[in-house]
């Protein structure tokens, strides 16, 4: 892999345990309408039944509220219809949402929801068994596209989609596509 599952800036060389064998990540598989997400159970805050959020004046389609959770505003975001451009779909009775950290140090917004198509499934991964096949659409929010034993999965972008919510909440929205 030419960049690292861990983060920007990870070094390139194996990560051993005492006992030799390679790392693991403990992560998540997560469907996301159109799209298979992996996200590592680090950034995970809970998992909650979807509610109608309420509207955002002027927010972009992918951004369908926010929700209350904990005494905070969340903003609820639709992952695929933000990276493919699309509408999202209609959430039904099986749509969660996944609180997570939204990495980005605001206090404003320290956590932000994904919807997700049904409830997520624990996965370990050893740095081995992915593969980067690459994002020819350089879509915005995706740090990477793998493949592992299970199939094909996007890898999102947290600092990035939290900046991308933070704007689409409180304005200034930045580009929300890159040109090829």
């Amino acid at each position: 892999m030419s960049k690292s599952a861990y983060g920007r800036g990870a070094s390139k060389k194996k990560v051993m345990r005492k006992s030799g064998k390679p790392a693991a990540l403990h992560c998540m598989v997560i469907p996301a309408d159109e799209e298979t997400l992996i996200l590592p159970t680090s950034v995970m805050a809970e998992v909650m039944e979807f509610q109608r959020p309420a509207p955002i004046e002027a927010a972009p389609p992918w951004l369908l509220g926010q929700t209350e959770w904990e005494g905070r505003q969340v903003p609820i975001f639709n992952f695929s219809a933000l990276i493919n451009g699309t509408e999202p779909g209609q959430p039904d009775r099986r749509s969660h949402v996944m609180v997570l950290k939204s990495l980005s140090d605001s206090s404003r917004m320290p956590y932000i929801g994904l919807l997700m198509d049904d409830l997520p499934k624990p996965l370990t991964i050893k740095e081995p068994d992915l593969k980067e096949v690459g994002d020819d659409k350089k879509s915005l929010g995706v740090f990477s596209r793998i493949s592992y034993e299970d199939g094909e999965a996007i890898i999102p972008d947290i600092d990035r989609l939290s900046h991308l919510v933070r704007h689409a909440v409180f304005g200034a929205l930045p580009i929300t596509q890159l040109d090829s």
